[in-house]
């Protein structure tokens, strides 16, 4: 009698844990099917933001301090791809663009809500002229605008490709060190020996060679005050490349006078 009962509660059992596991998979069912169609609602609004006919660009902004750059060069330049959605346009594209410009540095695009690209651009100063290529910022990069726009009276870098960015080390402290003395740098050398050349603007050319350098322009600015700045800066060249002194060749019709 009691093993009767017994299967009779395990026949109530077994469509009751049925249904409940027919609920459960009904409830995932549900959830997926709800997930798809917020999915596919994401999915239709993105690419109806997306559709260039939606939120077009109206305005194309350009930011910065120029003293060279063409502004309207600039705008054709992007114009063909500042187009399109606020979505859609490449902003990469953009910048790639204005910075192909020779003077352009850095550019950043970003877009303002709801209808303007803004470019924010930063523009190239040229602190001294590298070889007959082109212009060097204050960072060693190379740049190459028009030779017209090229200043001959920037100081001239010369060396090894490969070692630009040195040379534009070395002249920058050689800059902070004989500036004080009211000295102003017009050309600096590096040779393929590796040997270091600079001129003064008034023409006065310290060899300085391959080892020491530092140490032997100090020795020159130590002696400037005495030697040199009293008798009138009528040295030709001073040949510093000496452990312990330096020579002096004096200019002839300096010495005539």
């Amino acid at each position: 009698m009691a093993k009767r009962r017994k299967k009779a509660r395990g026949a109530v059992r077994r469509p009751e844990a049925q249904a409940g596991a027919w609920r459960r998979a009904a409830g995932r069912s549900v959830a997926v099917a709800a997930l798809m169609v917020l999915v596919a609602g994401l999915w239709a609004g993105w690419a109806w933001l997306r559709d260039p006919a939606h939120l077009p660009l109206r305005q194309l902004q350009i930011v910065g301090e120029f003293r060279h750059l063409d502004e309207n060069e600039l705008r054709q330049a992007v114009a063909p791809l500042a187009v399109g959605g606020f979505f859609s346009v490449d902003v990469d594209a953009v910048r790639e663009a204005a910075e192909a410009l020779p003077w352009v540095r850095r550019v950043r695009v970003r877009r303002v809500w709801p209808d303007t690209l803004r470019l924010q651009v930063v523009e190239q100063e040229a602190v001294a002229r590298w070889g007959e290529r082109g212009l060097l910022n204050r960072h060693g990069e190379l740049f190459q605008p028009p030779a017209e726009d090229i200043d001959p009276r920037l100081p001239l870098l010369q060396g090894p490709e490969a070692l630009r960015e040195r040379v534009m080390r070395r002249y920058a402290r050689v800059v902070a060190r004989l500036r004080p003395l009211g000295l102003e740098v017009a050309r600096l050398q590096l040779n393929e020996r590796r040997a270091w050349r600079l001129v003064l603007d008034d023409g006065l050319e310290l060899r300085l060679g391959r080892e020491e350098t530092e140490r032997r322009l100090g020795r020159f600015i130590k002696a400037w005050p005495k030697v040199f700045a009293d008798a009138g800066r009528a040295a030709e060249h001073v040949d510093l490349r000496y452990s312990n002194g330096f020579a002096v060749r004096w200019k002839a019709a300096e010495q005539e006078g």
